[in-house]
Formats: C-alpha cells, structure tokens, sequence
C-alpha cells in the first residue's frame, strides 16, 4: 500500500490540496464511464423524498438543475462498480495520513458539457476544522475526486485558493468569479489522476468551454468523530448506504462505513 512522502504532506499541508497521477488504469476509467454513462440516462422515482415531510426536497438521484451539467448522488447505491473506490489501494495511505481515522459520508458524480457554468465559491468546513500538530495532519471533512476523463483548464475543472484551509480573512466570494479570485489555481490533471482536498478549501469549478463530457467522481470522508447524520439532514438517504450494499463491502469499505451500523434510514 506504501506511505505517504513527506513531499506529499509537505504541499498538501501548504495547499490543502493534492493531486496524485496515474491512480486509476485506462481501462478502469472506462469501465467507470461505462457504469457511469448508463446510470446518467436513467430516471429516478425518488420516492424517499416524500417521507421527508414539509420542508424542502432532499437532492434527487440525478441533478440537472445546472445547464449542461448532471450529476449523481449515492453512488454505491446505484452500481456496485463504484465500491473499489471507497477503499482504493493507491488513495487510502492518504485518507489515513490526513483524515485519521475517516468514515465515508457522501459520494456524488458531476459530468459538464461544453457552455456548463461555474457553481459558486465555496468550502465545506470551517479553517478551524483543519489543524496540523507535531507532523501530524487533521481535515474534518476530506474530499477524494477521481478525474475519468481529463481536466484541463477549459475542461470545467476544480478551481482552488491554495492556502485558504488556513486563511484568517474574508471576501466577498461572488464578487470575484472564477479566475478573478485573487490566488485561483485551476487544478489540472490526467484522466484516472486523483485529487485530495480539504473542505476547509475554497474552491469552486470553472466553465467547460471545450467540446465533449468531462466526468469527475467524488468521495467524501469525515473524521469519525463528525456527526454525519446532522449535516444536510434532507440528503441522508444519499449518505447512508443499507445493509443490501454493505453485504458485498470488503474489511476495509465496512471500516470506513461503520457509522451506518449506528444509525438508520431506510427511506
């Protein structure tokens, strides 16, 4: 499985964020598109919603709110194809070295067509939910998005504020769109490249002005002391995976997904 450099720790601790390349093969990439191609033409009756109860709808399965973007929620629920990623070989030295000990709280899929707009500024956590002591890095909430195809920067990829899982000042973030962001990075990669980052990181995604489907997948991990069941409590359905799909889980994606023994939502 191997260790984590201190090269890799170094510029994750000074970015919050990191890129691995060459993490999934070529042919997995396509396998993933392949699940992920079928599951993006079908309908969802999200019947779960309506016990929900007054109040605003959770997330549908599939998003389209966005103008030429879809994107997936639950993964695992929707294709066993998608397990291996919650417990990748190449990515879990590195959920273990920054998280410590992490529970998967949310996956997700976003695939833009060409004229697909940025979606806003933004971070998950708090600065104060990141913290690095004595070598050793702590991110609350933590975010793994393998590339299956290639994010250039006209491709729509993630934009990010290296260094603002620390920042002590504000801006107005929608004054400043896109690369006008004082210190935006585009964050480029490789189809079956992988991206780590902490939540507490500003970052958003820029618009996809070239032809053709870019298609990230993302996995996301809290400290397993973060109360998953109180974020987003409209969106648990998507967080919460049954015990049908945990049967097939291996050791270590069970490890990962112990919270879901604790609680229950069977909607």
């Amino acid at each position: 499985m191997g260790d984590v450099s201190i090269e890799d720790k170094f510029l994750f601790d000074l970015q919050g964020f990191l890129v691995v390349p060459g993490v999934l093969a070529p042919a997995a990439c396509e396998r993933l598109l392949a699940s992920l191609r079928q599951l993006e033409a079908r309908d969802y009756e999200d019947a779960w919603q309506e016990a929900l109860g007054p109040g605003p709808a959770g997330r549908p399965t599939r998003e389209q709110n966005r103008v030429h973007q879809v994107r997936l929620n639950g993964l695992p629920r929707l294709d066993a194809a998608f397990d291996g990623l919650i417990d990748h070989p190449r990515a879990l030295p590195y959920l273990r070295e920054f998280v410590g000990p992490a529970q998967l709280i949310n996956t997700w899929s976003i695939s833009k067509e060409q004229g697909a707009q940025p979606g806003g500024w933004h971070r998950g956590v708090p600065t104060s939910d990141y913290a690095c002591s004595r070598g050793c890095i702590s991110s609350r909430m933590f975010n793994m998005v393998y590339f299956l195809t290639d994010n250039g920067p006209e491709d729509g990829c993630v934009v990010a504020l290296p260094g603002s899982h620390k920042s002590n000042f504000e801006l107005a973030w929608n004054d400043y769109p896109g690369l006008e962001m004082p210190g935006a990075l585009p964050v480029v990669g490789r189809a079956g490249d992988l991206l780590f980052f902490s939540e507490a990181v500003i970052h958003d995604g820029l618009p996809k002005t070239t032809p053709g489907r870019r298609s990230n997948l993302y996995f996301n991990y809290a400290h397993a002391h973060y109360n998953v069941m109180a974020r987003e409590p409209r969106n648990r359905h998507h967080f919460y995976l049954p015990p049908q799909v945990r049967r097939r889980f291996t050791e270590t994606q069970l490890e990962l997904t112990r919270w879901m023994e604790y609680a229950r939502w069977d909607r």
